[in-house]
């Protein structure tokens, strides 16, 4: 369910170890709703710290920057100039949302040629970011009736 942080020792939550996002597993499934089955769950929700989860909801928490990840995921990678064209925005509004994303771990670039590309390289993002349009497609197929 996840691994221990090497600063604090503490779990910290990874959907990548035995993650199961597609809403067919059950939460803590298999374990007894006596108290103690209860009581290792409450410690278990103790020891882990959801640290780098906050920091990835925070960077996404911006329409923006959802966007940016969204169309990343979506075309693979982009220099900032398509994007800001894309996005209707100045360079440096643009280029600001980049920063916050790189600085926390969410994209990365590369040069290629005489431009940078960027990429989005966090698992939790893509996560976020699949299941955010997994939803849209269900309200929107929803509402073709």
């Amino acid at each position: 369910m996840g691994f221990a942080n090497e600063q604090t020792g503490r779990e910290v939550f990874d959907p990548t170890v035995n993650g199961d996002f597609s809403g067919s597993g059950q939460p803590f499934e298999g374990v007894e709703e006596d108290q103690k089955s209860k009581d290792e769950i409450f410690n278990l929700i103790k020891r882990m710290e959801f640290t780098r989860e906050a920091e990835i909801f925070k960077a996404l928490g911006h329409p923006i920057r959802l966007k940016i990840v969204y169309g990343l995921l979506k075309v693979g990678g982009c220099n900032v100039k398509n994007m800001q064209e894309c996005l209707g925005l100045h360079q440096a509004t643009v280029s600001q949302h980049l920063i916050h994303l790189k600085t926390r771990g969410i994209i990365q670039s590369s040069r290629q040629g005489l431009e940078m590309v960027y990429t989005v390289t966090d698992n939790w993002a893509k996560c976020i970011v699949d299941n955010i349009e997994k939803s849209n497609m269900l309200v929107s197929d929803n509402s073709i009736d």
